[in-house]
C-alpha cells in the first residue's frame, strides 16, 4: 500500500484512509478486535444499540438518535456510507466529527493500522468507538456496514440488537438466498440480549426467532408494540397518529416519506420502549420523531418543480420509492435520472419503474465503479418500452440538462448510488 507522509492537510489524511478501502472488504473480527485491544477496548466502555438489516438501517438509527437527544441524552451515531464528507459517519448529538479529530486519530494510530493491515471500515469503526468514549456519550447507536455476523461493529455487546427489513443485496458477500442473508444479519444477536425485529417476510421472521431462541434472547416484534396511522400524505411530510400503550398523538409531522419509513419508525419506537435504562417520555419521543431528518431518503430538493433524491440502489429499496411516489402523486409521471453501481441487479428495474416514469436519463457514478450508462439503458429498456431513454454518462451534465429543461409542473426523481451525492448537493447548494 502506498505510504503517505501526514501533514496538517486533512485531505491527505483522508486520502490515506480511503486507500485502505483498496484492500476490499475483509470479513472477520480478528483485526478490528486486535486494533481495539491496542487502544484500550473503547467498545467495552460503550452502552450501545446495534442495528443490522438490508434497508432502513440508517433511517431507524437516525430516528432513535433524534429521540434520545430530545430526551436530553448525549448520543453517538455511527452510520455508513457518507454522502459528501467522511465526517458524516460519526456524530455526537448531530454534530459531525471534526477534521482535527479524524487527523488526530489517524496520526496517533498510524503504526497500528499499518501493523495490523486493517481495512477502511475496521479503522473507521475503531475511530468511532474511540471518539464516542472520549466524548462521554451516554449511548451509541451503531449501524452495521455490511451483513452482521462478520461486520466490524459486531464486537459490541449492546443493550438491544435491532434487525430492520431484510431483502436481497450484497449477495456476493452475504449469500444468494434470503435465508442465507437473514442468517448473516442475525449474526449480531448476542446471548441474552433482547432482539427487536422490524416487519419481515414470514421466512425471515422464523429464522430470526429461531436464532434468538437458540441464544436465550427475548424476541420483540415491532408491529406488535405500537400502532401508526397515516392521517395525511404531503409531498414534503407525512402526518401521523401514533399510539403506544395508553399514550397517543395525532397529526405528528414526520419528514421521512413512505410506508417503509413507517416500518422504520415502528421499529425505532419499539427500541426506545425496550431500553429501560434510558427513560424517554412520550413528549420527548414526539419531539424527536418530528425533528428527524435523514439526507438521501426521498429527500425533497426542490418544491417547484418537485425534485427528490433517493439513494435506493437495490430492487427492494427502489420498489418502495416507486410505491411512495405513486401514493403521493397517483396521476403523475416523473422524469428519472439514474446511476447505479456496477454490481447491482438491474434486470427487473425497468419493470419496477414502468408505471412511474416515461422519460429516463441514464448516467454514471464518477468513480469508475459505475454500471456503464449505455448497458444500464439497454437493460432498463426491456421493461420501459414506452419510455424515452437518454444516455449521458457525465452526471453533472445529465443533472444540469434534467433540471434546466424541467417545467414547473413536472417532477424529477434522482435515483441511485451514494456516490453521485456530491454532484447533486453541490448543484442544489445543500449542506449535508
Amino acid at each position: 500500500m502506498k505510504k503517505y507522509h501526514f501533514s496538517r492537510d486533512i485531505r491527505q489524511k483522508l486520502e490515506y484512509l480511503y486507500a485502505l478501502d483498496g484492500k476490499g472488504i475483509k470479513p472477520g473480527l480478528s483485526r478490528v478486535q486486535a486494533f481495539l485491544d491496542r487502544i484500550g477496548n473503547p467498545h467495552e466502555k460503550l452502552t450501545a444499540i446495534h442495528v443490522a438489516g438490508t434497508n432502513g438501517k440508517g433511517s431507524t438509527c437516525a430516528i432513535i438518535a433524534s429521540v434520545l437527544q430530545a430526551a436530553g441524552y448525549n448520543v453517538g451515531l455511527y452510520t455508513s456510507p457518507h454522502l459528501v464528507r467522511f465526517n458524516e459517519r460519526i456524530r455526537v448529538n448531530g454534530k459531525k466529527i471534526s477534521d482535527a479529530e479524524i487527523a488526530g486519530f489517524l496520526d496517533g494510530k498510524h503504526n497500528i493500522i499499518e501493523e495490523l493491515d486493517t481495512s477502511f471500515f475496521e479503522t473507521t469503526t475503531a475511530m468511532a468507538f474511540d471518539y464516542f468514549v472520549r466524548k462521554k456519550v451516554d449511548i451509541a447507536v451503531l449501524e452495521t456496514g455490511l451483513g452482521g455476523r462478520l461486520d466490524a461493529t459486531n464486537v459490541v455487546t449492546p443493550l438491544v440488537s435491532v434487525i430492520t427489513a431484510i431483502g436481497k443485496d450484497h449477495e456476493e458477500f452475504l449469500g444468494n438466498t434470503i435465508e442465507k442473508i437473514a442468517l448473516e444479519k442475525a449474526g449480531i444477536i448476542k446471548p441474552g440480549v433482547p432482539v427487536i425485529s422490524a416487519r419481515q417476510a414470514p421466512v425471515v421472521l422464523e429464522i430470526l426467532k429461531k436464532e434468538a431462541l437458540s441464544k436465550n434472547c427475548p424476541f420483540i416484534y415491532s408491529p406488535d408494540m405500537c400502532r401508526i396511522q397515516v392521517d395525511h400524505r404531503c409531498f414534503d411530510r407525512q402526518e401521523l397518529s401514533i399510539s403506544v400503550k395508553d399514550e397517543s398523538v395525532h397529526q405528528l409531522k414526520f419528514a421521512l416519506l413512505g410506508d417503509h419509513q413507517l416500518v422504520n419508525l415502528e421499529t425505532a419506537i419499539t427500541v426506545l420502549r425496550q431500553i429501560q435504562q434510558f427513560k424517554v417520555n412520550f413528549d420527548s419521543m414526539v419531539r424527536g420523531i418530528a425533528a428527524t431528518r435523514w439526507h438521501g431518503r426521498l429527500e425533497l430538493l426542490s418544491g417547484s418543480p418537485v425534485i427528490y433524491y433517493d439513494v435506493g440502489h437495490n430492487e427492494h429499496g427502489i420498489r418502495q420509492v416507486v410505491r411512495t411516489l405513486q401514493q403521493i402523486f397517483p396521476e403523475d409521471k416523473f422524469r428519472l435520472l439514474i446511476a447505479l453501481g456496477g454490481k447491482k441487479k438491474v434486470d427487473s428495474l425497468g419493470q419496477i419503474l414502468a408505471d412511474l416514469t416515461d422519460r429516463v436519463y441514464v448516467s454514471e457514478i464518477p468513480n469508475g465503479k459505475s454500471f456503464p450508462a449505455r448497458e444500464l439503458a439497454n437493460r432498463l429498456a426491456r421493461g420501459l418500452s414506452e419510455a424515452e431513454i437518454t444516455v449521458e454518462p457525465n452526471i453533472s451534465k445529465a443533472l444540469t440538462h434534467c433540471v434546466q429543461t424541467l417545467k414547473s409542473e413536472e417532477h424529477l426523481l434522482i435515483l441511485g448510488s451514494h456516490y453521485i451525492a456530491p454532484a447533486i448537493y453541490d448543484f442544489f447548494k445543500i449542506n449535508v
